[in-house]
């Protein structure tokens, strides 16, 4: 899969392929990518064009991640200066833009229009998922319920299509492909409100780890929708949120004791547990596999990552 999607990003203009690389090439855990390939495989063994939709959905992933780092104005990701920090907005957007054509390339390749509406609509959910989270940025009303729809449009659903589109290729029924699409939302839910929980848990005022990105660029996520609707120093959110403090590491340190103190963390928690049971429900239907035993393990480890 890798091989493919380093072919995919040959181009006549060097700073295209320079610019895709450069997040390529930087890591990332491939999770989406492997579930399109693991749930391809629960009944067979490397069905036609599953690298070709695992490459696709990266492509995909790896788009969206370019073009973030331009609305939000990052400066790091996985460790490494962002795309648009080396070579400008322009670039990052443009480049984001090719690698959205190169994911479509590959879709219509496999000839299967079914795989290509499950993940074009992902790509759409994506982008209006990021435009519902800009609109609700520093807002302090914002619902667990508005923030759980945001995360279901820009997290969850290329999760789910992943692994639909993994049951799709392999020719799986339509009852399946959809327990298979219901398990990728479920984990990807899980997977995103740990991540907003490890944006102030990992935060490290010593070692200067990058974390708690979402509190100093205003993004209100779960941990703070529900230490503000306790009432826990209401205040110092409205200030911080407001505008009227300064954005720094002194009030990132305030925000992460007060969510440590209170046992926010632990009420994410909960939530996240409740997507849990539903990804297990959802695979039960299918062969005890060895790959249905890894993807069980990832459904535990999405629960309680630490990075």
């Amino acid at each position: 899969m890798n091989t493919l999607i380093l072919e995919r990003l040959q181009s006549k203009v060097e700073l295209v392929e320079q610019v895709g690389k450069h997040l390529v090439l930087s890591g990332g855990k491939r999770i989406r990518p492997l579930l399109t390939l693991a749930c391809s495989r629960l009944f067979q063994e490397f069905p036609g064009f599953a690298i070709h939709l695992a490459a696709a959905v990266e492509l995909i992933h790896t788009a969206t991640l370019l073009h973030d780092d331009v609305v939000d104005d990052s400066h790091m990701r996985r460790g490494e200066k962002t795309a648009n920090d080396v070579w400008g907005n322009n670039a990052s957007v443009l480049v984001g833009d090719f690698l959205f054509s190169r994911a479509f390339q590959l879709m219509v390749e496999t000839r299967n229009l079914e795989v290509l509406a499950s993940l074009s609509n992902a790509a759409a959910r994506i982008t209006e998922g990021e435009v519902l989270q800009l609109t609700s940025a520093y807002s302090l009303d914002l619902s667990v319920e508005t923030y759980l729809e945001i995360i279901s449009s820009k997290t969850a659903a290329l999760f789910a299509s992943a692994c639909e589109v993994g049951g799709m290729i392999a020719g799986m029924d339509p009852m399946l492909q959809n327990d298979l699409y219901e398990f990728g939302h479920s984990l990807g839910m899980m997977f995103q409100i740990r991540d907003d929980v490890l944006d102030y848990l990992a935060v490290s005022f010593d070692s200067g780890k990058e974390r708690g990105c979402d509190f100093l660029e205003g993004k209100v996520t779960l941990p703070v929708i529900l230490a503000y609707q306790k009432g826990l120093k209401t205040s110092f959110w409205k200030n911080h949120f407001d505008g009227e403090t300064s954005n720094n590491l002194s009030d990132l340190k305030t925000a992460v004791h007060l969510l440590k103190d209170n046992d926010i963390f632990g009420n994410c928690n909960n939530i996240a547990r409740k997507y849990h049971q539903k990804a297990l429900k959802s695979i039960n239907k299918f062969p005890k596999t060895v790959i249905w035993n890894d993807l069980k393990k990832l459904i535990a480890y999405s629960l309680n990552r630490q990075s």
